[in-house]
């Protein structure tokens, strides 16, 4: 069987009315790579079918898998990370804000010299994106302090289209901690910290349909939080740093031939 170059990872919350089209549009879009390639559909604790539209899709390139309970966005996609094949890995939000044709102009970065990461970014010199003023400012604001807390060379880290090596993610995805808000900073981030630090941006066309007022100020809440303690745990107590060394030492105890004593008389 061949092996997918690339996988595509599309977690999915109550989507039953738009995921089986958005899905086939991803499958259509992924075919410009001219390579093999998958679309795995995660169900993130869905309640209205979704899981069951997808699978009317009715493609061999396409999986579905189904989380017992939502647990968030980061949690779904760590799912289909520990499922896929591709030798890229990526993932793309389901409601296609970000279009899928960004992973195919992804994949080809990778084509072009040693990296690691490409990911859609709204500050992207060529970028186009609408909304708001008071979300373009607390945008700002979240990135300035992410370059403050973070050594990242990264403009942007939270639009929902990415593609890593594989190699990044088998290091990282065991490490995280953060499965909500802050899911793709506390990806990049960790990745940095172990030298996977080679990050493209690719610019992405964006027009947010909502408005000011529709911004979740409990989200705003979380996603600080959540980024204030990813910092905390790599400045201060050397969590992940540790956590991979723990792990490590577990893999070798349990792959280490027994150890015999020979006595001499």
């Amino acid at each position: 069987m061949t092996l997918p170059y690339v996988s595509v990872v599309v977690p999915v919350f109550n989507g039953a009315h738009f995921i089986e089209a958005n899905t086939k549009h991803i499958t259509t879009a992924l075919e410009d790579l001219h390579a093999p390639f998958e679309v795995i559909v995660v169900c993130d604790g869905s309640s209205d079918g979704t899981a069951e539209a997808a699978r009317r899709v009715d493609d061999p390139r396409v999986r579905v898998l189904r989380c017992s309970v939502n647990a968030g966005k980061g949690n779904a996609i760590l799912h289909g990370v520990a499922e896929a094949r591709g030798r890229l890995v990526g993932w793309l939000d389901a409601d296609l804000e970000a279009p899928p044709s960004l992973l195919v102009e992804a994949a080809r970065r990778f084509e072009e010299g040693t990296v690691d990461a490409v990911i859609a970014s709204k500050r992207h010199p060529d970028s186009v994106v609408r909304y708001p003023a008071i979300r373009r400012m607390y945008s700002w604001g979240f990135q300035l302090l992410v370059a403050v807390l973070f050594r990242i060379n990264v403009r942007d880290t939270q639009v929902g289209a990415k593609l890593f090596r594989r190699e990044m993610l088998d290091l990282v995805a065991p490490l995280v901690l953060v499965k909500r808000h802050a899911f793709d900073l506390e990806i990049l981030v960790v990745g940095a910290e172990f030298g996977f630090d080679r990050i493209k941006e690719t610019p992405v066309e964006l027009a947010y349909g909502f408005s000011a007022t529709s911004i979740n100020w409990r989200a705003v809440k979380w996603m600080l939080q959540d980024t204030l303690a990813i910092a905390y745990r790599i400045h201060v107590r050397h969590y992940y740093v540790r956590r991979y060394a723990s792990r490590e030492r577990e893999r070798m105890d349990e792959t280490a031939p027994p150890h015999t004593i020979q006595v001499t008389k």
